[in-house]
């Protein structure tokens, strides 16, 4: 088995959770934007497949991998027909393939799902359960172990931004059932920002204010930012289901020095948009969250408790 694999334990759920009352279930895309990093991709998709159930496509944008990468993307969706296929024949950036991909959606939630993630069991269903519950709210997004604010047990490290494995003997359908646990009784947060990992949008928000802005930010790193702002500025709210748990890998697709030259073009771009300062008491805002900090002191707690000190 490659990594993770034995530990994350993901199995098909048996059903889902009735949203409201006896209405149907929404409609739902996943978009997993694809560009070479292929031991990450095959982890990807089969946890997504595993994970989706009735009305919930798979849409796979291939942008312009290389032929491995490319041909098992190929043969994954023939092996499952339920799922769609984009092929961009050369690379165009994260932005230009997720815009493709909400291109084919007109499914009530849009979500935009990294290519270096593995998903738990029941990530889809809570996701939903969410945005559900809270009518005014477009965009959700989940806890993990690498997305800045939504980090547990750390945001930072003394190498910046903190990519936290996991505990020993714990898989991601383990520490999913613990953030299930923690936010137990607690309200869903609601938040200026949310990470682009994993990044659910309702599709009045895509039909009130468009797309992400791949003229400005064409290779990602700011794009959720400016869509996240501009959603709020159109009255809709954000959340975060501290409820689940997705596991972050990192893309390989940008070497290290690559992504913070495109992180620190995408910061420019942002001020230039919104000023220093809102974005200042943004960022504050997820840092302090009062329901993201406990999720984070419980976290460290299990991590403590499991033998990995956060």
């Amino acid at each position: 088995m490659t990594r993770l694999e034995e530990a994350s334990g993901v199995t098909r759920a048996t059903a889902l959770t009735a949203m409201v009352g006896t209405a149907p279930s929404p409609s739902v895309d996943v978009i997993v934007c694809v560009h070479n990093s292929l031991d990450d991709v095959v982890l990807c998709l089969d946890s997504v497949a595993l994970s989706l159930g009735p009305g919930q496509r798979l849409v796979i944008v291939d942008d312009g991998s290389d032929e491995p990468t490319a041909r098992h993307c190929r043969e994954f969706a023939a092996r499952h027909p339920g799922s769609h296929l984009i092929r961009r024949p050369t690379g165009s950036g994260f932005t230009r393939a997720a815009n493709a991909g909400l291109a084919e959606s007109d499914a009530d939630y849009r979500i935009l799902l990294n290519s270096d993630v593995i998903v738990s069991r029941l990530w889809l269903e809570k996701i939903l359960r969410c945005g559900e519950s809270l009518p005014d709210v477009g965009i959700i997004g989940p806890m993990s172990n690498a997305a800045s604010w939504q980090s547990i047990p750390k945001t930072n490290d003394e190498r910046g931004l903190a990519v936290n494995p996991l505990p020993p003997g714990a898989g991601v359908d383990d520490v999913d059932a613990q953030c299930a646990q923690w936010a137990q009784g607690l309200p869903y947060p609601r938040v200026p920002l949310l990470n682009g990992f994993c990044f659910a949008i309702k599709g009045q928000v895509i039909a009130a204010i468009g797309a992400l802005d791949e003229k400005q930010f064409p290779l990602g790193y700011g794009e959720e930012n400016d869509f996240c702002f501009r959603a709020t500025d159109a009255g809709f709210g954000l959340a975060v289901a501290t409820d689940t748990y997705v596991y972050h890998a990192k893309s390989k697709s940008y070497s290290p020095e690559r992504r913070a030259e495109l992180a620190k073009i995408g910061a420019a771009a942002l001020r230039a948009r919104y000023g220093k300062i809102r974005i200042e008491r943004a960022v504050s805002s997820m840092k302090q969250h009062p329901i993201l900090v406990e999720m984070r002191r419980k976290a460290e707690e299990y991590y403590a408790m499991q033998g990995r000190a956060p």
